[in-house]
């Protein structure tokens, strides 16, 4: 038990290291994002690959991105067609014109006491 207490710490410890001496999480995110569109340079696979080592919520990021990437490409044609045109229905455009409109008052009140 007491050897199972030290390897937890010599893993926290390493951890920390990876943490502290590599770019933080947002860096890595841009790197994740950038292996779905181009292969990686070897110092990006290795940032990441050491990162991943220590951090287990960007694991779970990389592993969100790939599904939805698959996700996106098994997709039929008609239905990204439909799903990225980017067309609203009639009602949705009228929805929107009105708030646009009742934020427009807002906004020009918020303006006049100022």
């Amino acid at each position: 038990m007491a050897e199972t207490g030290i390897i937890q710490k010599l893993r926290r410890a390493r951890n920390l290291f990876i943490l502290r001496t590599l770019p933080p999480c947002k860096e890595i995110v841009k790197i994740v994002s950038a292996s779905l569109d181009r292969p990686l340079t070897l110092r990006e696979r290795t940032v990441m690959k050491l990162h991943l080592i220590a951090c287990k919520p960007c694991v779970r990021y990389i592993e969100q991105s790939h599904f939805l990437s698959s996700a996106a490409t098994q997709l039929d044609e008609h239905l990204k067609d439909e799903l990225f045109t980017g067309k609203l229905s009639d009602e949705a455009r009228a929805r929107i014109k009105n708030v646009l409109k009742t934020s427009a008052g807002l906004f020009a009140l918020v303006l006049a006491t100022l």
